[in-house]
């Protein structure tokens, strides 16, 4: 099960992983999540690169092609092509998903403030942080502030930069960017302004 996850700037998307059963050995192939790979080295708790890993043992993984989130089932497979398909099999399916949601078009805070309606109004957030923990911990903590006027409703949480396609997903679900030690790359600003898809940015969130 993958522990933390997190985008390294030098080794690129790097996994903590804790293998329950079987042993991990570089080369194996792998699917994780909704991503795919090989495995290019494994790293003990003192960074030390290690041959193998058996059960009870955390490691950290080199080789992913996308960062996946905490609680995703790492599961080493004999075939690579199979690998392959399943992830974007199950890629497609979750954006596919994402893609069922109600297009509301661009929101701000401002405008969210501003607007007023009978029930319960709705603030839409798709969180995107350094690391996986940081992510789960705003996502659980801004739904924990829900009240009885507004309720809030992350749409989606990742970790990695703000791109384009976060833009594109915030602008089709009403949703407001938050962005805890990321920023968007020069795409995701310029389809930002774009589609008028509000990004908060934050160093320190208290």
């Amino acid at each position: 099960s993958v522990v933390e996850a997190q985008l390294d700037q030098g080794k690129g998307a790097v996994a903590t992983i804790l293998v329950q059963s079987g042993t991990l050995r570089v080369g194996d192939d792998f699917i994780c999540g909704l991503h795919s790979g090989r495995v290019r080295a494994l790293l003990d708790e003192r960074g030390k690169p290690v041959k193998e890993a058996g059960p009870a043992i955390p490691v950290q993984v080199l080789g992913l092609t996308g960062v996946p989130m905490a609680g995703d089932q790492f599961i080493a497979v004999l075939d690579a092509a199979e690998a392959r398909e399943i992830a974007q099999r199950r890629e497609r399916l979750d954006r596919e998903a994402r893609s069922r949601r109600t297009a509301k078009g661009a929101v701000s805070l401002e405008d969210f403030m501003a607007s007023t309606g009978a029930g319960k109004r709705q603030l839409k957030l798709l969180i995107k942080a350094d690391q996986g923990g940081p992510a789960e911990a705003l996502a659980d903590a801004l739904q924990q502030l829900s009240n009885e006027e507004v309720q809030v409703e992350v749409v989606a949480r990742a970790v990695g930069a703000v791109t384009e396609s976060d833009i594109l997903l915030a602008k089709a679900s009403g949703a407001i960017i938050i962005g805890f030690h990321v920023r968007p790359d020069t795409k995701a600003r310029a389809a930002a302004d774009r589609e008028g898809v509000e990004i908060k940015l934050y160093r320190i969130i208290y």
